[in-house]
């Protein structure tokens, strides 16, 4: 499997990267990961939508930088393209209230709900994601996930001020390809993002090439992060 791509690579509070989300994209089927409020408008640019016959959407938690358009996605889907996307989340009553209070239906998209979800796929062949609590804000639950897909396995953090013992351990024994972290340059107590200086800390310059900072803040470089041993997502502009 190739590097993920990405839609936007900023953070809620940086708009000039637009909203982080990424996807996997094989012939006609789709993985989108989060989508918040300018996804939409970015996979019309795109001209994404309307070359898919698939599309399944993964969530990590509903602040708006992450499902800001996700209404948008579901309704052009089910509406314009005739289609339904599947959406893949673990806590199935808090999603299904969200996306009521939206004013979607169940009948307009697909639900898979489970702490381990397996999909068989036409395309991607049988793929897995392990959703994993993450440290980020009390308010709502808030998920990272393993993910295994065409003999590869990822992280990706969400939106997360730590990283989970579990996930150091499966990067420094080879058992991750890549891991996809929320990385920020603001460095305070209490902040609900990790920081470069915390994931410097945490990630030994041995394994950091295999490390991948995404949804970035005002406060924070490619060079900053390059410097550091890290690698940059890319925002994808097309094939």
């Amino acid at each position: 499997m190739k590097d993920l791509f990405f839609t936007g690579i900023g953070s809620a509070f940086n708009p000039k990267l637009g909203n982080n989300s990424a996807f996997i994209k094989k012939n006609k089927n789709l993985i989108l990961i989060d989508c918040g409020g300018t996804v939409f408008s970015r996979l019309q640019e795109l001209n994404m939508l309307d070359r898919v016959d698939k599309v399944y959407i993964i969530i990590t938690h509903t602040h708006p930088d992450h499902v800001g358009s996700l209404g948008e996605v579901i309704f052009y889907l089910y509406n314009i393209l005739k289609k339904k996307a599947t959406v893949i989340y673990p806590n199935k009553e808090f999603i299904q209230r969200f996306l009521s209070n939206i004013g979607a239906t169940t009948k307009q998209y697909y639900l898979e709900s489970e702490n381990i979800v397996k999909v068989d796929d036409d395309e991607f062949g049988e793929f897995s994601i392990e959703f994993l609590p993450v440290s980020h804000v009390k308010t709502i639950p808030c998920y990272g996930f393993i993910m295994n897909i065409e003999g590869e396995s990822f992280y990706y953090s969400g939106d997360s001020n730590n990283i989970e013992n579990r996930i150091l351990m499966m990067l420094k024994n080879g058992e991750l390809h890549r891991v996809y972290q929320d990385t920020c340059g603001l460095d305070y107590k209490g902040n609900a993002h990790i920081s470069l200086r915390k994931l410097k800390e945490l990630i030994s310059i041995e394994y950091r090439n295999k490390v991948y900072c995404m949804h970035l803040d005002q406060h924070i470089t490619r060079k900053d992060i390059e410097e550091s041993g890290f690698n940059v997502v890319e925002q994808y502009n097309g094939f």
